[in-house]
């Protein structure tokens, strides 16, 4: 790789959705998208309950992200939210994210929001509250920047973790000395560390897993928007369930285009959500997304799409809901290796699978797995477990 600036300013020229070169251009990127050919009008936007902040209905999820003009046209075309944490791409998504605004000089443009764990595991309010401020530290460090606008207690995966004290101390005094203007909560497990948020009365902002094939879940709807009426400003993730390809067990299959903007759409259509942070990582899948923020009405092929319910099946979507753990007699980790194998298989982020699985005790994590000659664990939904968890073995032998 060259000199970061000049590989940003080839890199933003060659590709072939950034030629139309003004950022309000969208016509190559709209032909892409059957039926959405329109570009006039405002953006739409929300506001993100009790912060007042005002934003785009389209954010910038930078996970998955590597390629540090894809934040520059991301602003260009309006963006104006990037999402990011400490330990996507072990710290460098960060830096790519501080660079970039700094190069832009657009830090009093935008939102920025990122994200702390509760690295290694649960100890005492004292230490845990110490790792949290002194891992958030070092991410102001990476962003170049001495505040962020939205601070994640992240990865929350049950009531009893959203309660515990040294992260939310940690919150309330990062918050006290201005180097977050708000906080949030953000989880895979919706429901109950959703209510548990509800409950505690001090989360700004709740990030939650939200898409099509968890449409039937009429517990988690009611949840989030008691939620968003209660205040708490509603980020929606994992919108598109996984991406254009999802695993088969032989070959990935691809989707069509307009299936990406149908989902996105879904999503946003729900009111309660504010925002949805595509996990976007190309420039052609930048340009799709943002054809949906101007207007939320669905083409016959996107209506097409979601009416076919074939969809949410095949799309293996792991809910998170964890009645599968009951099934398995070593009390295995299943929903977060099904986490982790959608991030190696789906979004070809090996990194941050490993990581995930790297989270595991050896007793609960895919070590285990190894004790049983068959799995005995079944999905109440779509999702083959046994599966995907022999993918991951042979992937992370």
């Amino acid at each position: 790789m060259n000199k970061e600036g000049e590989w940003n300013r080839r890199e933003f020229i060659v590709k072939p959705l950034v030629w139309a070169g003004a950022a309000g251009v969208l016509s190559k990127a709209q032909m892409l998208v059957a039926g959405t050919t329109d570009s006039a009008g405002p953006i739409l936007q929300r506001t993100l309950g009790k912060t007042g902040i005002t934003l785009p209905i389209v954010s910038m999820g930078v996970m998955n992200a590597d390629v540090p003009g894809l934040v520059r046209r991301s602003y260009e075309l309006g963006i104006r939210h990037f999402d990011t944490a400490a330990v996507y791409q072990e710290g460098r998504n960060e830096e790519m994210v501080g660079r970039m605004i700094k190069e832009m000089g657009v830090r009093d443009h935008v939102i920025i929001s990122t994200k702390e764990g509760l690295r290694g595991g649960k100890s005492d309010v004292a230490e845990a509250k110490k790792r949290f401020t002194e891992g958030f530290e070092n991410s102001l460090r990476r962003l170049q920047m001495d505040h962020v606008d939205i601070l994640y207690y992240h990865g929350v995966d049950s009531a009893d973790a959203a309660r515990f004290e040294g992260p939310l101390e940690a919150l309330q005094s990062l918050k006290k000395e201005g180097k977050t203007r708000f906080i949030g909560i953000s989880t895979h497990n919706t429901v109950p560390v959703l209510n548990e948020a509800i409950r505690l009365n001090m989360f700004d902002v709740a990030l939650v897993m939200f898409n099509y094939t968890m449409a039937h879940d009429e517990e988690m709807l009611r949840t989030i928007e008691r939620a968003a009426n209660k205040g708490i400003g509603i980020v929606a993730m994992k919108t598109q369930a996984g991406g254009t390809v999802r695993p088969d067990a032989k070959l990935p299959k691809l989707l069509p285009v307009f299936s990406q903007t149908a989902l996105l759409k879904w999503t946003l259509n729900h009111e309660f959500v504010t925002t949805a942070i595509p996990g976007f990582s190309t420039y052609e899948h930048l340009e799709q997304d943002f054809t949906v923020v101007r207007n939320l009405a669905y083409t016959d092929n996107e209506k097409s799409f979601l009416a076919d319910k074939s969809f949410s099946a095949s799309a293996e979507f792991c809910h998170q809901c964890g009645q599968c753990l009951q099934d398995c007699p070593n009390q295995v980790n299943i929903p977060v290796l099904m986490r982790a194998h959608m991030y190696a298989v789906q979004y070809k982020n090996t990194s941050l699978a490993r990581r995930t699985l790297a989270e595991l005790r050896n007793n609960d994590g895919l070590n285990a797995c190894g004790r049983c000659d068959s799995c005995t664990a079944t999905c109440r939904n779509t999702v083959p477990i046994a599966r995907k968890i022999s993918q991951l073995k042979t992937l992370f032998a």
